[in-house]
């Protein structure tokens, strides 16, 4: 089980930011001590501050404080023909972080979304399965989700590289919100996702009646990524391009476990 990748505290910490807000901000509104805010930012439950402090920033309070119990946990089993990897990366202040990759694949033929990492377990299942490696979809590219690109274009050099029109790779095809394309039996299409970057998309891939959405850092369990810059666009693009799908539709963010549409409208405290 990947752990979730933010606690209560960062949710507030990027809420925060995103609206450009300071700590004494929210002391002269709310009427809490400034002493007690830091020690919220620093992972200590109050639930009276966070009723006062959640209207304030947007956030669902009962979500929120859910969220600090650890009251819920996801329970999504990926399709069968879908696979996760999980590799380190770590970096200053957060050496425990870790970074998502994905395969999917319909008969012999693969998709990859992102690269994680460390590459090696993907092209090991790709050569253990007898895959052709058709393409690879970047849904953003910031280092972590790009680091082993250059790993994969080497084992599969007829690999068809895909990446957002706003944030352009070397040799890639440039996509924009609304192109779709087919992978075998597998129908792949753009969605907005900006926000946490410039450019960013994400992939929703149909396969019959299961639809497994390729989300980057649009959204996480229980949470988003920062968007200290679009902070405003990352919540609309969420809502309406991602919460927007069938409620069934499985996410695959770039950090922390799989969830879903329903869960995350149920749990997630942004939204």
């Amino acid at each position: 089980m990947i752990r979730i990748e933010d606690h209560f505290e960062d949710v507030l910490k990027k809420a925060i930011s995103g609206l450009g807000l300071k700590i004494e901000d929210l002391a002269r509104t709310t009427g809490i001590q400034y002493e007690r805010i830091e020690a919220l930012l620093q992972g200590e439950v109050d639930e009276l501050s966070l009723r006062a402090l959640a209207p304030l920033l947007g956030l669902s309070a009962d979500k929120l404080i859910k969220m600090a119990h650890s009251k819920w946990q996801p329970n999504i089993k990926l399709p069968e023909r879908v696979a996760l990897f999980n590799t380190p990366f770590p970096v200053p202040g957060y050496e425990a972080m870790t970074v998502n990759s994905y395969l999917i694949w319909s008969g012999q033929i693969a998709a990859a979304f992102d690269t994680g990492a460390n590459a090696h377990n993907l092209l090991t299942e790709v050569e253990q399965r007898g895959l052709k490696l058709e393409s690879l979809f970047i849904t953003h590219t910031h280092l972590d989700h790009v680091a082993a690109l250059s790993q994969i274009r080497d084992a599969h050099p007829k690999c068809i590289l895909y990446c957002p029109k706003k944030e352009l790779l070397s040799g890639a095809f440039a996509l924009s919100a609304g192109d779709g394309l087919n992978c075998s039996n597998l129908q792949i299409k753009a969605l907005q996702t900006s926000g946490h970057s410039p450019g960013a998309l994400s992939y929703i891939v149909t396969d019959g009646d299961l639809k497994t959405a390729f989300v980057g850092d649009a959204i996480f369990c229980l949470s988003m990524g920062k968007a200290p810059i679009a902070y405003q666009e990352a919540l609309k693009n969420n809502r309406s391009h991602l919460l927007s799908l069938p409620e069934k539709t499985i996410l695959c963010p770039g950090h922390g476990p799989v969830t879903s549409v329903a869960d995350e409208k149920a749990h997630n405290p942004f939204f």
